[in-house]
């Protein structure tokens, strides 16, 4: 079965710019683009790989139920029977990789499902039977952890599966006298691993001594001077996250000083990529966290910020001798509950750079509309010299393609991203609540789960305990919390003052990922400008706000919490928590 799929063509010049270093003296300034070739815009895995089927020396390309002729991409062949995936739940299919498996001489399909789900080798039928479906074999019964890898762990010149299984970290194994046959699993740790998913999964060389060990989000697992060994592996906890966890783990030699460190996003389906320094007091092993990009533009140097980094990579972009980052956004990884979910489904390569200030990670855009899966891979696909990027998730499947110009240094430097000059400072946020030990409460606060409520536009009031919530302290220990909101509803709030005068007014909110903008009222006069709630990853407070000096009444007044909208950063719940509102009689 053979069908034309679409070109299209994304050249971007401001995307995807920089200088190879390796090519200076030869040719000056170069800038580097990618050429965006989609092959299907229809979802049928979260992944790609890419390897010679069918035996004519070109590089083909897999994606799920399909491999994509090289080196034009425009003629598919079905590996087993084609089903378009739900995008608005997750497919059948997440990871590829194309390998001899059975030793035959004829690259086989290696794919990966759902996390919980079975391993299947898709045996390569022969050059001459490749349009009919392809024998399907289970090796393995449940492979777990969104980052699997296929690589020769154990040294034994043949790639195992690391992965997790009910909550272990490990690897399986072929029987190359019967590949075929189910695959074995080595458990090299307790059981300390998420299951059926995990964010975070690496492997390398972490202490230096020759072997691979295993890297996660909580620390690394030593491996053993013998592999074969039925110990388990020593572990060292380490937070290689300041969240939960990412994507595919590296161990690379980031500022060359001779030891690795670990290159990690921070959590898949919301924000932030990182490098771990290794520093090293005697056989003391200890790492330090250097962001590279964030959830908003001050974290990182280049004022960069795009969400949901669920795979990351490594490769020579450039061909300076220096490995580079290559990830993007995993378009609708959690549908419409990660923020940004609909912003754009970009593409970027980070080229590593080291200067005696220190590391810089440059950033280039080499897409912004093919977005990447669970598994973003890189290859030479078209044969000339270039890394080409492989990406496939819910836009479907897209090559893009590495192309050079040689220049002149003028448009070069214009052409390179600039540093971020703004600011991280918050206009809406104040000081810690001065929260009394022995009342556990805000001297003269009004709680606000005590407020009266008036009017819900949308939604519910409800109380809710904050003592589980660890990065701040909340007066009383509860909130008002209100949910299930829309943009332009209002919460209606009633409370008193005993007297006619002037009141210094003052409130306390709680921050989140989902949390909204909202504009304050008091008695329908606006309370300053309109206050962002939005923080990431923990749940916390704004502190105490003031808002001023305002005459009042004796008697009954009304505070107004309007919704005006979210961080373009955050999850659209709109949410809303009140700690506690002060009206304090002005000295």
């Amino acid at each position: 079965m053979c069908t034309r799929s679409r070109l299209s063509i994304a050249l971007s010049l401001l995307a995807s710019l920089v200088a190879a270093p390796s090519m200076l003296a030869a040719e000056g300034f170069v800038l580097h683009a990618f050429e965006r070739r989609e092959l299907t815009d229809v979802y049928f895995s979260e992944g790609a790989g890419a390897g010679d089927i069918d035996g004519d020396g070109d590089v083909d390309i897999v994606y799920g139920p399909y491999w994509f002729a090289g080196p034009s991409f425009t003629e598919r062949h079905e590996i087993w029977p084609a089903k378009p995936q739900p995008r608005e739940r997750y497919a059948d299919s997440f990871f590829s990789w194309v390998d001899d498996v059975d030793g035959d001489g004829d690259r086989d399909v290696f794919s990966v499902g759902f996390p919980g789900t079975p391993a299947w080798v898709y045996e390569n039928p022969g050059r001459e039977g490749l349009d009919r479906p392809w024998t399907k074999h289970q090796v393995f019964d449940k492979v777990s952890n969104e980052s699997p890898h296929w690589i020769d762990i154990a040294g034994d010149a043949a790639p195992e599966l690391v992965c997790t299984r009910e909550g272990y970290f490990g690897y399986a194994s072929i029987d190359r006298a019967r590949p075929f046959a189910p695959w074995t699993f080595r458990a090299i740790s307790e059981k300390i691993a998420p299951a059926p998913f995990g964010h975070g999964l690496g492997v390398g060389d972490v202490n230096g001594d020759g072997r691979l060990d295993v890297i996660h989000a909580n620390g690394w697992l030593e491996q053993p001077l013998e592999a074969s060994s039925a110990e388990l592996w020593r572990l060292h906890e380490v937070a290689f996250t300041d969240s939960y966890g990412g994507a595919e783990m590296h161990a690379y030699d980031v500022d060359g000083d001779g030891d690795n460190d670990v290159i990690t996003s921070l959590a898949a389906h919301d924000f932030g990529l990182a490098w771990y320094e290794q520093k090293r007091v005697g056989d003391a092993i200890t790492f330090e966290l250097h962001r590279i990009a964030g959830d908003r533009p001050a974290q990182s140097r280049y004022g960069l910020v795009f969400s949901e980094p669920h795979s990351v990579n490594l490769a020579d972009i450039d061909g300076d001798g220096l490995a580079d980052i290559v990830t993007g956004k995993t378009y609708w990884s959690h549908h419409e509950k990660s923020p940004l979910w609909n912003a754009g489904a970009v593409v970027y390569w980070f080229r590593l750079v080291r200067t005696a200030a220190g590391v810089d990670w440059v950033p280039y855009r080499a897409d912004g509309d093919a977005g990447i899966g669970r598994q973003v891979g890189v290859f030479d696909v078209d044969g000339d010299g270039l890394p080409d990027i492989v990406t496939g998730g819910m836009k479907g499947a897209n090559v893009l393609l590495h192309r050079t110009r040689a220049v002149g240094e003028p448009e070069w430097r214009a052409a390179q991203p600039k540093p971020f000059e703004g600011t991280d400072r918050r206009a809406d946020r104040g000081a810690a609540a001065q929260i009394d030990d022995a009342t556990g409460r805000v001297p003269g606060a009004i709680e606000g789960e005590t407020l009266k409520v008036l009017r819900v536009g949308a939604g519910k009031v409800t109380t809710q305990a904050m003592s589980g919530f660890r990065k701040g302290r909340w007066s009383g220990g509860e909130q008002l919390f209100w949910s299930g909101a829309t943009p332009r509803a209002r919460l209606e709030l009633g409370f008193e003052v005993a007297a006619d005068g002037e009141y210094e007014v003052s409130a306390a909110f709680t921050t989140a990922r989902d949390y909204a903008i909202v504009n304050l009222l008091l008695d329908d006069t606006a309370l300053g400008l309109p206050l962002d709630l939005y923080d990431y990853p923990d749940v916390g407070t704004s502190g105490e706000l003031a808002f001023g000096a305002r005459r009042l009444a004796a008697g009954e007044h009304r505070l107004t919490v309007e919704i005006t909208g979210a961080n373009e950063s955050a999850v659209k719940a709109f949410l809303v928590g009140l700690d506690y509102l002060r009206v304090v009689p002005r000295k």
